[in-house]
């Protein structure tokens, strides 16, 4: 990711995986580092009438353990590489609670719920999750300088499929257009 002024410029790559072991294995012999596997739930949070949606904004709040992040994200913009570019803001918050009392009182409301298992891969400023998402499957998703995204792309590239440019959200109300959740 790269440092812009008030916030971070994420790059992104997401990936369907048939066979996570392998892509596990993989990513361990190239060298990269695993962090511990994490249990996430996001929460995503609009206007009644979606506002943020029609214009590619996110609001969300991310629950990992005792951890909160509430964050926020600029519009997409597609580049030629199979990589999303987009303003990204977190900030931790030890009360979640608070987090979504703040969005209520911007005329924000639950719209959406995912919980995903997560595995992180680490090497130099380059990071691979390999999400485990109910009813959608598992995804990689690669965020980083995209030089560094291309070259881990190649080096893995019989065991991902190709890239994908829907978010998470996007995927699910195309596969489970009336869901509003989707958890373990």
């Amino acid at each position: 990711m790269e440092r812009v002024a008030g916030g971070v410029d994420e790059v992104e790559s997401k990936h369907p995986v048939p066979d996570p072991g392998a892509l596990t294995a993989r990513l361990e012999a190239l060298g990269f580092r695993a962090a511990p596997p994490q249990e996430q739930l996001d929460e995503y949070y609009d206007t009644p009438d979606g506002r943020l949606r029609a214009q590619d904004l996110v609001a969300r709040l991310r629950i990992t353990g005792a951890t909160a992040t509430a964050g926020f994200k600029g519009p997409r913009t597609q580049a030629g590489d199979g990589t999303n570019h987009r303003i990204e803001v977190e900030f931790p918050s030890p009360d979640p609670g608070g987090v979504r009392a703040a969005f209520a009182d911007q005329g924000l409301i639950l719209v959406w719920r995912l919980a995903k298992r997560r595995r992180e891969f680490h090497r130099a400023a380059l990071v691979v999750a390999i999400d485990e998402l109910p009813r959608l499957g598992t995804y990689a998703e690669f965020e980083g300088p995209p030089a560094q995204i291309a070259a881990a792309r190649d080096q893995v590239a019989d065991l991902i499929g190709p890239a994908e440019p829907r978010n998470y959200a996007e995927l699910a109300a195309a596969v489970h257009p009336d869901a509003r959740e989707l958890l373990f």
